[in-house]
């Protein structure tokens, strides 16, 4: 394994905290905001759940990544901390930093879609449909194939980095 993918997983894992302790945050808030207030959303509606599930999660981790990445510094605080950034050969970088975290978090938003229509069947005692599975299915399969598409690339790119025309790259302090 080399030290950029290496480099590249443990960056990942250290975002995924901080991701998470933002989702952990945000349900707190919203436990004592709704518990306050007396009354939930209708989640089990899949579009009011979507929304409000891309709204307050989805944009705010594409937001931290987006612009994190296009900063002077080129990475989030995984990167920052384990020395690697994203690189583009273009002059104005934002254009494909934007591509490169739409292609990556796509997947997982569109899962997301998939799980709020399978609640919703469940709930009103309906058989899920097929194209439900599909949405749900398809996601993994993708982010599968980013995963490999690393482990290929050793580190330095992904299916997503190459269409978006990104790269990891150690920072100048590691050359």
């Amino acid at each position: 394994m080399t030290k950029l993918l290496q480099k590249r997983l443990f960056a990942f894992l250290i975002d995924y905290l901080v991701i998470a302790g933002y989702a952990v945050v945000l349900f707190g808030l919203a436990m004592l905001l709704f518990g306050w207030l007396g009354a939930l959303p209708d989640i089990s509606n899949p579009i009011v759940g979507q929304l409000l599930g891309f709204f307050t999660l989805t944009l705010p981790v594409f937001l931290y990544f987006f612009v994190t990445e296009k900063s002077k510094r080129k990475g989030t605080i995984g990167k920052i901390k384990l020395k690697i950034q994203v690189e583009t050969e273009a002059v104005n970088p934002t254009r494909n930093v934007l591509v490169r975290n739409i292609l990556k978090l796509l997947p997982w938003e569109i899962a997301h879609t998939g799980v709020h229509w399978v609640v919703y069947y469940s709930n009103n005692n309906a058989e899920v449909p097929f194209w439900t599975w599909a949405v749900l299915i398809i996601p993994q399969v993708a982010v599968v194939l980013y995963f490999f598409s690393i482990l290929f690339y050793k580190g330095e790119s992904s299916f997503y980095d190459k269409i978006a025309k990104t790269r990891i790259v150690l920072t100048n302090e590691q050359k």
